[in-house]
Parts: C-alpha cells; sequence; structure tokens
C-alpha cells in the first residue's frame, strides 16, 4: 500500500504552483490562524536568481465545513522590485469528512496590482488520503484571469505532499512535496515551458502559553527550464485559537 501510494505521488507530480502552499481539505471549527510563508529561487540565470515571493495569510473557520482566508502577496523578481503583487479572498467548503479520506472545494477572487494585469480567479479541488503514518494531499486548481485585459483560457496545476507522520519523535512530519503547472487546459505547454519543481520538506508543531505554533521548510528542485534550478520553502503558522 505504501508503495503504492508513492507511485501515486510521482506520477501525479512530474507530469506551478499557488506559491507554494498545498492546502488541506480539513476544516476545523473555530479555528483562527495567521501566516506567513515565502520562497527564495536560487538560480545560475540572473532572471531567476535571488527572485523571492511572501505571503501574509489570516484565516477564519467559521463553521465546521466553511473556511475564509485573506493573502497580501508581495514578490521581488528581476522585472519588478519588490513590491505588493496581489491580494486574494478565499473560501473553502469541506464536502466529505470520513476517517481516511477528506474532501474540499475552494475558491478565489485574486485583486492583482500589478501593472495592467487582469484580476484572476481560482478554484480548486482538495483531497486527503490519511492513515496512521502517512499523509497524501492532493490539490487540483484550475485558474483564469477576468476583466477588460484578460487573456488566454483556463490554466489548469497540481501540487501534492506526501508525509510521514511522527517521523523519530511525535510531531515531527518528513516527506515530499510537487508542483506542477501544466499551462492553459485548451493546449498544455511543451514539457520546456511548463514548470515542475518536487522535492522534501519537514514539519512540526509546538505549543506554548497556549498558542499553537506551526511551521514547514522544504527544498524545491526544478525539473524544466522554466523553473528556478533550486527553490528554498518556507510556512509559519500562528493558530490563535
Amino acid at each position: 500500500m505504501i508503495f503504492l501510494i508513492i507511485f501515486l505521488f510521482f506520477s501525479l507530480t512530474n507530469h506551478v504552483n499557488s506559491h507554494h502552499k498545498i492546502y488541506s481539505p480539513v476544516v476545523e471549527e473555530g479555528r483562527h490562524s495567521l501566516e506567513w510563508r515565502g520562497h527564495l529561487d536560487v538560480d545560475d540565470r540572473d532572471s531567476k536568481n535571488k527572485a523571492h515571493h511572501h505571503v501574509l495569510e489570516t484565516e477564519y473557520s467559521w463553521t465546521n465545513f466553511w473556511q475564509s482566508e485573506i493573502e497580501l502577496h508581495l514578490s521581488d523578481k528581476e522585472e519588478t522590485p519588490f513590491d505588493w503583487e496581489k491580494t486574494e479572498f478565499q473560501n473553502q467548503l469541506q464536502i466529505l469528512d470520513f476517517n481516511n479520506f477528506n474532501a474540499a472545494l475552494y475558491f478565489s477572487y485574486n485583486f492583482v496590482s500589478e501593472g495592467e494585469e487582469a484580476d484572476e480567479i481560482e478554484y480548486k479541488y482538495l483531497n486527503q488520503f490519511t492513515n496512521r503514518h502517512l499523509s497524501l494531499i492532493s490539490n487540483f486548481i484550475f485558474e483564469k484571469q477576468v476583466g477588460a485585459t484578460a487573456t488566454g483560457s483556463t490554466t489548469f496545476s497540481l501540487s501534492n505532499s506526501l508525509m510521514y507522520k511522527d517521523l523519530f519523535i511525535e510531531d515531527f512530519d518528513v516527506g515530499f512535496f510537487g508542483f506542477s503547472d501544466l499551462g492553459n487546459i485548451s493546449k498544455f505547454n511543451t514539457l520546456s515551458k511548463q514548470k515542475h519543481q518536487y522535492g522534501l520538506q519537514f514539519e512540526s508543531e509546538f505549543e506554548l502559553s497556549s498558542i499553537e505554533y506551526e511551521f514547514s521548510f522544504g527544498y524545491l528542485h526544478g525539473l524544466t527550464d522554466s523553473t528556478a534550478n533550486h527553490t528554498l520553502v518556507w510556512n509559519i503558522e500562528v493558530e490563535l485559537d
């Protein structure tokens, strides 16, 4: 069973991303959190080297199936200095809740702040398989520009994580994660223009003064020319309730 899950993980991811976050479908009523996540690219090409992106997020679960989030995106790339890129308003509805399987639908409207770029709508199907030691999460992501300056058709991307829970010590998880952006659904990009990254990640959490802290750090390796050769990824979250 373990080898089957590993095979499925790599077959999906190797075929980028909502800025390197893989969303769990599980909604916990009353959960309120603050989050900072980001990534730094390292590459021998000036156009990609040292580009970095940061996301500030707050999240609240209104019920045991409905969750809302606001995200502020800031980025620094060669063609644009460090700037406010967009603001995302997100809602997630958990539609399935079983012992070993959960699923959710996700919708986001993204107000883009960069120049004349069009706003975006983003919708996802999220699922998670779990057992005593393993957690496999997959996000199927569809995104489309909207408004007068919109171009292109709906794009498709995919992200997955396969984590081994409580490795060596309690609340310390290690595993694989990956992101793929295939381009427009009407006609996928050629392989060299697609974005594929995969790598290793570890996650942990602890509680201090009734506040829960969660953090993760990871490394991604780019598989195509369109992705950076190396990407460092981090996520730090504080759960207030």
